[in-house]
């Protein structure tokens, strides 16, 4: 049990960030505990899809700096992840008043920041952040030393239908940068860009553009399709939802492709194109993909030039991002001589399997011989660890012949969507809210907003049926059938943590007992169900229907996790399911694990 103290701290830590987030609605009640204030937010009264998405994403946050205190970093990038989530939807809505629009850019602001320093240590995506954290360097330190015109550009190569390559001082001292402190990070991008550069290339001609745009994903993203930015941009090309919407990207509960490389390597094309075709000038087209169409546009009235060189109204880190373009571009055309090496990883190679039906990854992998996580590399567009349950068939990528038979094999596998429905229908009936309605289903505003695309709350009408995202999924498949289950009556000023220390069981195990995945908050007065020391049993409906076998039967191997390591590596190194791993240590729903946990293991 937390001490008192510990208790008051973590209270004066949610009231200085509610204060620091300017919702003034969250601190009009005093005499009320802050978690309450911040529960009330989320009511079915609220006016605004805004309000709702803006106070579970700063709910989310909240979670995430007490877990921090506690030092529990599974529960930090889990609550983290879905505050990033929620923020993405927000940015897609259709209109924000200006009070809106400065609440939501001042909390993304203090939500890059902390992410840079105080949650720096659970991104397992350390490629990505060194990207970001490379560009946001350029743009404090690479300032303008001359004066715009007497840093004379020289042009290094003119050809008719290729981008005009050129080099200047700022140029070169960005060069000097990836050559010093970004050395081993920029040769791993170098090495990404082999694996894409003969299927990304062609593409780009295709649509007309020069050749040499491809390494515009370079800069944009190291060639990493898990690159994801506090912008909300994703994939290798960073594009943001509405953006990658209007070039045909999907963005739904189960996939994103702006995460695919080739998919959004056409749209990436197409969007260039339409740029150029506007501007009728590269440099302002690639200006245009970084800050806006509007923004280039404004700079040009402003100035009176089309002259990107000699603009000095675009934004800081527009000025700076064809300057790092051409010094990345410079350096890849030509790596040793910049004392790089030329070793660039094989072109990427896969075989496709059209699948009807909705299958784990985990469930495939045993089948073509591959593990999850190689799948999940192959198929990066998909956000689930299971291929969509849509009507429609999904085309899965394979390494090179491991899609052989898979088709024959997956006859014999339990389907994801046996174990239950994936999503419930409910059909909107008068005076009902998305908030009535995720509170109903014990899921989240944001879970629907994301699986029905809602951008508008005015597109909520009475009769429309809404695809509910299910929590039973887990809480179903894992369940205390014992009798030595207990409960606990919560006390005001208690928080799952606590109660989970109390009686020594997990976090996630509490959770999936209680059905507490969506519904973030507990209240004073509500009974708990507490998992007891008895059997955790798999149900029979469930789609895996995996036989687990007793522990006391087996040897157990405690293993202590390493950096980088992650539980379904582990589970290959002992030979032993995924599904069996998450069982014996009670991790469900999550993936995250962290350096020095202990797994206990059974062979």
């Amino acid at each position: 049990m937390v001490n008192k103290k510990n208790n008051f701290l973590i209270q004066i830590l949610i009231i200085l960030l509610m204060f620091n987030f300017g919702n003034a609605k969250l601190l009009n009640t005093s005499s009320k505990d802050a978690l309450t204030n911040l529960k009330e937010s989320v009511t079915e009264n609220s006016p605004e899809l805004f309000d709702l998405l803006f106070a579970e994403s700063k709910s989310y946050y909240v979670e995430a700096m007490i877990a921090e205190h506690f030092k529990d970093s599974s529960e930090v990038k889990y609550c983290l992840d879905r505050s990033v989530e929620i923020i993405a939807e927000i940015r897609d809505l259709d209109s924000l008043t200006l009070l809106q629009r400065d609440d939501y850019r001042r909390f993304c602001e203090k939500l890059n920041t902390d992410f840079k320093t105080i949650f720096a240590y659970v991104n397992g995506d350390i490629g990505t952040r060194h990207v970001s954290d490379m560009r946001d360097e350029i743009n404090n330190s690479m300032q303008d030393t001359v004066n715009i015109g007497s840093d004379k550009l020289i042009i290094l190569d003119d050809r008719t239908g290729h981008l005009p390559i050129v080099t200047s001082k700022k140029i070169e001292r960005i060069i000097t940068y990836f050559q010093t402190k970004q050395r081993t990070n920029f040769q791993q991008w170098l090495n990404n860009a082999g694996k894409y550069k003969e299927l990304m290339v062609p593409i780009l001609k295709k649509e007309g553009l020069p050749e040499e745009i491809f390494y515009l994903a370079l800069i944009e993203s190291g060639f990493k399709t898990s690159a994801y930015s506090y912008a909300h941009a994703a994939g290798c090309w960073q594009f943001i939802a509405s953006t990658g919407a209007y070039y045909g990207l999907k963005r739904n509960w189960w996939i994103d492709e702006r995460r695919d490389p080739i998919k959004a390597t056409i749209a990436a094309a197409q969007f260039l194109s339409d740029l150029h075709d506007y501007f009728n000038d590269w440099y302002l087209a690639i200006a245009a993909y970084n800050c806006g169409k509007l923004n280039v546009i404004r700079a040009i009235r402003r100035e009176g030039t089309r002259d990107y060189w000699k603009m000095k109204t675009l934004p800081r880190q527009t000025r700076n991002y064809i300057p790092t373009f051409m010094a990345g571009m410079i350096i890849a055309k030509n790596p040793e001589k910049y004392g790089f090496e030329d070793t660039p990883d094989p072109t990427w190679e896969w075989d496709e399997v059209v699948i009807k039906d909705s299958y784990e990854l985990e469930a495939i992998s045993k089948a073509c011989g591959v593990t999850a996580k190689v799948l999940k590399e192959y198929n990066p567009e998909l956000r689930r660890w299971m291929t969509p349950p849509d009507k429609k068939s999904y085309t899965l990528k394979l390494p090179r012949k491991k899609g052989k038979d898979l088709i024959t094999k997956l006859k014999h596998i339990p389907k994801s969507v046996d174990g239950g429905p994936q999503f419930v229908t409910h059909r909107v009936r008068r005076g009902q809210t998305l908030g009535y309605i995720a509170r109903k289903y014990r899921t989240s505003v944001s879970s629907i907003v994301s699986a029905n695309n809602i951008r508008n709350r005015n597109a909520l009408r009475i009769g429309q049926s809404l695809r509910i995202p299910s929590n039973n999924y887990y809480s179903k498949r894992y369940i205390n059938t014992s009798q030595s289950a207990s409960t606990h009556l919560v006390k005001k000023g208690e928080s799952l943590y606590e109660i989970a220390q109390h009686y020594k069981v997990t976090l996630s195990a509490l959770r999936a007992q209680n059905n507490l995945y969506g519904k973030r908050f507990i209240y004073p007065g509500q009974k708990l169900s507490i998992p007891g020391k008895g059997k955790m049993t798999i149900n029979t409906n469930t789609a895996t229907k995996t036989k687990i076998e007793k522990k006391t039967t087996q040897n157990k191997v405690v293993h202590v996790v390493k950096k980088g390591e992650t539980l379904s590596g582990i589970a290959e190194k002992y030979r032993v399911g995924l599904s069996k791993v998450r069982y014996w240590n009670n991790i469900y729903g999550r993936k995250v694990i962290y350096p020095g946990q202990k797994l206990s293991i059974y062979q």
